[in-house]
């Protein structure tokens, strides 16, 4: 039972001090509740000077959008979060495996721990799903962790899904703090998100630039955000919705405010279901990567399936049961026409020999699982896995919606470059391949449909969005480094006799093309 502040006089009787931790709730206050329909009560009058005089304790507390915070961690002021890079390799690892779930009965841990229900609906030990020899020398709590990252990796997936449809249920709350910066030449502040160790790397896989961030900024990072006082931040919640907000004063010096519409732990059971749901459409099967090939394109398609199992090596992460996440290796596909022999469609009108391959992808999967496209000119830097997050297990295909008014009128080859609606679109897919309107892509139609069918999804309009900003497009954008990838839709040196000296980040494409001269990493 928490210690309980709910009258000014208690208030100004404790000590509300910044003990440093950034973990646990030792030393947590309760600091009262304002009612929103009852703001005459005795108990909000009191609320409201208790959080008042609190407020008057700790630093700084600003409204800090998104759009505030990315370029500090563009630039190396701020310590990222990583994305959701690790976790999608966690994630994937599993997920064709089973699914995160409550904790079976008479489970050894108890408390908040969770669980792994396989595809045969049997609650098993996570661990011994792998191979890994270790996997029955794990204790109760080594399971417990295992098992604990998996559910938060999935958690992520439900809670991309869940903003993107409804937005944010509660909003985001964190603290900045100095850090020494003796071996860092620009870093100077952390922002540490709580509560929801998960929350702060959706936040910045998203990468909305309206996302707000209630920060208690101890580093004084956002002098240039006016500060909140009690009533401005009362006037925020009420905006939210909710009958109730709930404020408790934490170790690490700051208030975590609640609003009793979003309180408690039942979307743990809606966690439980979204993943179910999502990996009785793996069936089974580990989600796998399509690789667009062209014969006469050879140097980039090494490229940039190495970029890609270099990017995929780079997102496995160590700690407490590591191995048993990174045994897993992402299957890539070469999509050569020449091993399909249903695809008789004639090359006219195709700038390369996967124009209209692609489509064949769920029908090559028997319309079962999921699988990515990927065009044979995109170069990866973090891994595309991540990019999963965003495909809404309730829709066909996930790709990034472009929305290009100008272009240059030639690409490679000297070839016209054709304006029209959902251009680029194609480039990058996720496919649901048992998805109803995917199994529209037979044989048949991919041989003998228009371009204008395939490419503007006239097959479906149940398509995710992939962020924009996720893929930096040349010729079109500036490399970031929340960018995925570069995708060289102009063209390159691998297009023989081509003129290159337009063509930008060619030294990023250079650097992957070399690593293939380097050992192996898969």
């Amino acid at each position: 039972m928490l210690d309980k502040i709910d009258t000014l006089e208690k208030a100004r009787n404790y000590t509300f001090r910044n003990t440093g931790h950034t973990q646990g709730i030792h030393g947590t206050v309760s600091l009262g509740q304002y009612c929103f329909n009852r703001k005459e009560s005795e108990e909000s009058k009191n609320a409201f000077e208790v959080f008042s005089y609190a407020l008057e304790k700790c630093p700084a507390v600003r409204l800090v959008p998104w759009e505030r915070i990315k370029p500090d961690i563009n630039e190396g002021k701020c310590r990222g979060f990583g994305q959701l890079h690790h976790n999608s390799y966690q994630y994937l690892r599993y997920l064709h495996e089973g699914w995160t779930e409550k904790l079976r009965p008479n489970h050894p841990i108890g408390g908040g721990s969770m669980d792994f229900m396989n595809n045969k609906e049997e609650y098993q030990k996570l661990s011994t799903v792998s191979d890994h020899p270790d996997c029955n020398e794990l204790n109760d709590e080594e399971e417990g962790m295992i098992c604990s990252s998996f559910y938060h990796s999935a958690k992520a997936h439900w809670l991309v899904n869940s903003i993107q449809k409804e937005g944010l249920r509660h909003p985001v709350q964190g603290r900045t703090r100095l850090l020494d910066t003796a071996d860092w030449d620009t870093l100077n502040y952390q922002l540490d998100i709580h509560p929801g160790s998960i929350r702060c790397k959706v936040l910045e896989t998203m990468d909305e630039p309206h996302f707000q961030t209630l920060v208690t900024d101890y580093a004084n990072a956002y002098s240039d955000i006016p500060t909140l006082n009690c009533q401005e931040i009362l006037d925020y919640f009420e905006s939210l919705g909710g009958d109730t907000l709930s404020a408790i004063w934490v170790p690490e010096g700051k208030i975590e405010w609640s609003l009793s519409s979003v309180a408690g732990l039942n979307f743990r059971e809606e966690v439980f279901a979204f993943n179910k749901k999502v990996s009785r459409l793996c069936k089974t099967k580990p989600v796998n990567i399509y690789l667009g090939y062209d014969s006469s394109h050879g140097e980039v398609f090494d490229t940039a399936e190495k970029s890609i199992y270099n990017a995929v090596e780079a997102s496995k992460s160590g700690g407490a049961g590591a191995e048993f996440f990174n045994d897993y290796e992402v299957e890539v596909k070469k999509l050569d026409i020449s091993l399909i022999p249903e695809y008789n469609r004639d090359y006219a009108n195709q700038s390369t020999e996967f124009t209209y391959s692609r489509f064949l992808i769920p029908y090559l999967e028997n319309y079962e699982g999921i699988s990515y496209f990927i065009d044979d000119d995109y170069i990866w830097e973090h891994t595309p896995m991540s990019l999963f997050y965003f495909l809404d297990p309730e829709h066909a295909v996930a790709c990034v919606q472009y929305d290009f008014q100008n272009h240059e009128e030639t690409k490679f080859n000297g070839e016209k470059n054709v304006s029209y609606p959902k251009k680029l679109w194609s480039s990058l897919m996720i496919f649901n391949n048992g998805h109803e309107d995917c199994r529209k892509l037979t044989p048949e139609v991919v041989n003998t449909e228009s371009g204008k069918y395939l490419h503007q999804f006239e097959w479906t309009n149940q398509i995710s969005k992939i962020p924009h900003n996720k893929i930096c497009t040349e010729g079109y954008d500036t490399i970031e480094k929340s960018h995925h990838a570069v995708h060289y839709t102009r063209g390159g040196p691998w297009i023989k006799d081509m003129d290159c000296s337009n063509i930008n980040m060619l030294d990023f494409y250079n650097k992957h093309k070399n690593s293939l001269y380097k050992k192996k990493v898969y």
